[in-house]
């Protein structure tokens, strides 16, 4: 009900409540859970690596072509802090998309979510036969 004030459709508030209460209280919700994998990202064209592949002071992306050991793949890396960087620095590095020799360089790693489904209902994989299931009448 939008308004629960005193004597407004009391009637109605009360049926409410007592289907409420016979249903009884709901159970969880299935929760659709996805495979999570830790991934190293290419600043410009988004390219996944694997993180246990090292980057090398002259390591490119293999999508785009450009540098990996860059201050925008770094994991100190914050717009907000002083030279763009949580760590300590003794000379700013200028350019944030160019290779450079920071010795404190360390890839950021995140976690990609975007894979299959982990364990959840197998439903079918063609589009429109989803569809057509989402929408069948049980008869």
């Amino acid at each position: 009900m939008k308004y629960r004030q005193p004597g407004y459709h009391d009637n109605d508030y009360q049926e409410e409540r007592q289907k409420r209460e016979k249903r009884g209280p709901r159970g969880p919700r299935e929760i659709a859970t996805r495979e999570a994998t830790a991934v190293v990202r290419c600043f410009n064209c988004g390219h996944q690596t694997s993180p246990q592949q090292k980057i090398e002071f002259d390591s490119i992306c293999e999508k785009c072509g450009d540098d990996l050991h860059v201050c925008r793949n770094c994991l100190h890396f914050d717009p907000l802090a002083h030279w763009e960087c949580r760590k300590t620095l003794t000379t700013p590095v200028r350019s944030k998309t160019v290779r450079n020799p920071c010795e404190q360089f360390t890839p950021q790693t995140v976690l990609d979510a975007t894979g299959k489904r982990a364990g959840g209902p197998s439903g079918p994989l063609d589009p429109r036969a989803a569809f057509e299931a989402l929408f069948n009448k049980k008869t």
